[in-house]
């Protein structure tokens, strides 16, 4: 296998672990301890699932890391295309990893909040409880203005695969299609909060992310292909 071609499968590799990790912490974290409108059910879920509440946090940053250094190996595998427009790309993906990181801290807040922190102590339990929810809250906000740094990094990757002649053009156009659904899912987040249609802009996310993977890790690239 030649270098090239394990550059790419370790992309589609890393791009993988960004997907399981994100996934992990969606649908085995939050979804199981944070509840809508809940705010005493969802501290009792916090409180007495530490661990897993700890859990969820590890996998967000494995989940950024993992999307930071699948940026710095696609710019490997596409920089030979465009520089300039790798090197955004790489731009725009580190951007988005560190506000991440620190949107992640927020999301950390509510387990200190809950945990009977001495700064709070003059704080009714009901307090800390819609103070925790208020935090989660504002962590789900700083996620959808991540979006934007997400949307504009695959812009980028998206126009690299089309010139590149050596990955399907069709990928490509799925990822400017993301990108431009991915900005439009943060204004309507900001201006119409509508949870069901946040969901269908983000379908598309679903479709260009899981067939780059599954093509950089079945495939590779068409080698023959390459321009020296």
């Amino acid at each position: 296998m030649s270098s090239t071609k394990k550059t790419a499968r370790l992309a589609g590799l890393l791009f993988l672990m960004m997907v399981v990790f994100g996934l992990l912490a969606e649908v085995l974290f939050r979804q199981k301890l944070f509840v809508t409108n809940d705010v005493v059910l969802t501290a009792n879920n916090i409180m007495s699932n530490p661990f897993l509440y700890r859990a969820g946090i590890t996998s967000d940053l494995l989940m950024t890391l993992s999307y930071l250094l699948t940026a710095f190996v696609l710019y490997k595998l596409l920089s030979s295309v465009d520089k300039q427009i790798a090197a955004a790309m790489v731009v725009f993906a580190a951007a988005g990893c560190v506000l991440l990181m620190f949107n992640i801290l927020i999301e950390l807040s509510p387990l200190y909040i809950l945990s009977g922190n001495v700064y709070l102590s003059d704080f009714s339990t009901a307090q800390q409880q819609s103070l925790a929810m208020f935090f989660y809250k504002l962590y789900q906000h700083g996620y959808m203005i991540g979006q934007i740094f997400f949307g504009l990094w695959v812009l980028p990757l998206g126009v690299l695969i089309i010139k590149s002649g050596f990955i399907p053009k069709i990928l490509g156009y799925l990822f400017i299609i993301e990108a431009l659904f991915a900005l439009i899912s943060v204004f309507v987040h900001f201006l119409v909060p509508n949870a069901t249609l946040e969901t269908v802009l983000m379908l598309p996310m679903m479709v260009a992310e899981f067939s780059f993977m599954f093509y950089l890790l079945i495939r590779g690239i068409n080698e023959p292909k390459i321009v020296l």
